[in-house]
């Protein structure tokens, strides 16, 4: 009956142990992946994507505009 007692106790604490072990890990990993953090992270590389997108576009029509400039003074300087 001892041993039985025994082997009954150290099961529990081994059991508690891992159940304890496993819910520290899934915290963890839970945080890492799912946390404020990580959620504010992407949302603000998000904004930051669509900012870059749209500069890129207006950044496009303003060298075009300049191009067009720059060909248009330059046709109106004497050829040497």
């Amino acid at each position: 009956m001892k041993n039985f007692l025994r082997s009954y106790k150290k099961f529990i604490a081994i059991a508690i142990a891992s159940i304890a072990l496993t819910i520290f890990l899934s915290y963890h990993v839970a945080n890492t992946l799912f946390g404020k953090s990580s959620l504010e992270v992407y949302n603000s590389l998000k904004n930051k994507k669509t900012y870059l997108e749209k500069e890129i576009v207006r950044l496009q029509e303003d060298n075009a505009y300049l191009q067009k400039e720059y060909f248009e003074l330059k046709n109106l300087e004497p050829e040497e």
